[in-house]
């Protein structure tokens, strides 16, 4: 399974310092977002591809695996399991125009 979710919210990067409302609003919503991209999928290697936005410095692989916390809580959510057990590989693609994670889910086995 392949799919795109949106670049993570600004709210949600460790080195924003939004209120405590504002990023718990968007911590809520990406994780949505996440479960419902992710419905139906069975549980297996979770591949992440990071695509910056155009502008901006390249952020650090660190930052992005933080700010996608609530999106893989809720690709957990959708597959049924704890966080903790997912198996995530990670990497920063190419720039694209609005920012974007590519999201491949492949068998536990693949």
């Amino acid at each position: 399974m392949r799919f795109v979710l949106p670049y993570p919210y600004p709210a949600l990067w460790p080195n924003k310092r939004p209120h405590w409302s504002a990023k718990a609003r968007a911590t809520r919503s990406y994780r949505w977002m996440a479960k419902l991209a992710a419905n139906g999928a069975k549980p297996g290697k979770v591949h992440l591809i990071f695509c910056p936005r155009p502008f901006g410095p390249a952020p650090d692989l660190d930052n992005c695996i933080a700010a996608f916390k609530s999106g893989q809580d809720g690709l957990a959510d959708a597959m049924g399991v704890n966080d903790r057990d997912l198996i995530v590989t990670y990497e920063i693609g190419n720039r694209c125009k609005d920012g974007a994670v590519i999201v491949e889910i492949g068998n536990a086995t693949d």
